[in-house]
């Protein structure tokens, strides 16, 4: 099943956004103002010079850069090589997958706690007061950006919010990408002031009910070591290891 998944995990990685001519795949947020590169097969000789390629467009036009390396990237040193570039090396976080059926989306049972998909800017403001809340800078402007891509290409992305007596108190986002069986778990949130009650747990069976309602077959995340033993528990299995290098515009 894992050298499966990690089939479709490259596939994904390949068609997740522009292919540039020296082969790497970027990723551009609908305001311009991050991108990522998903994918990367440079050779050892030519990957100097595409960092260098790389770190320079970014800074004429800007934007944050994010380098996804995955552990099975080639050349095996591709982290080491960002880093001496002027990369910073962010946390490290582990591929989980889990098939989307029946049997899986019951081990999550029901939840209590009022669930919903918000796609306006007043939903938005509930996602960017948890986001603040829990130490995320920049909240208003990746709430912006969210809006733009909600907008700009409707049903890739749902945003999800929980609400705890009428306040937000968690949130979490879903991507679909076209012309894959998987979908894409991102963005779990709680505030620190209502941790350890079920409100992860509630947020993502509400993104696999999505998952499973629009016919994938998969779900995948990129799971940090604090959320790796709940989706564990609830049956995500390990596939793969990644770890983003970030190069601000002004470094």
């Amino acid at each position: 099943m894992t050298a499966d998944i990690l089939k479709g995990l490259d596939a994904l990685r390949r068609s997740a956004g522009e292919t540039a001519p020296h082969g790497v795949v970027r990723e551009l947020s609908s305001d311009g103002s991050e991108c990522r590169i998903v994918h990367s097969r440079c050779t050892d000789g030519e990957l100097d010079a595409v960092i260098a390629e790389e770190a320079a467009r970014a800074k004429e036009a800007g934007y944050t850069l994010e380098w996804k390396v995955y552990e099975y990237d080639t050349p095996a040193d591709l982290g080491a090589r960002l880093l001496a570039a002027g990369f910073a090396a962010d946390d490290t976080e582990s591929v989980l997958v889990l098939p989307v059926d029946e049997e899986r989306l019951a081990a999550f049972g029901t939840s209590a706690y009022e669930i919903r998909r918000v796609d306006d800017e007043e939903g938005l403001r509930d996602y960017a007061e948890i986001s603040r809340e829990i130490g995320r800078e920049n909240a208003e402007e990746e709430a912006h950006r969210l809006l733009l891509t909600l907008r700009g290409a409707p049903g890739g992305t749902s945003v999800y919010v929980a609400y705890v007596d009428g306040e937000p108190a968690a949130c979490g986002r879903i991507h679909f990408p076209d012309g894959s069986g998987f979908a894409e778990l991102a963005g779990g949130r709680t505030r620190t002031t209502h941790r350890k009650r079920g409100l992860f747990t509630a947020l993502v069976a509400a993104r696999l009910r999505e998952a499973r309602a629009r016919g994938r077959t998969h779900v995948l995340v990129d799971a940090l070591p604090t959320s790796e033993p709940i989706l564990k528990k609830r049956g995500f299995r390990f596939v793969t290891r990644t770890r983003p290098f970030v190069l601000e515009p002004g470094d």
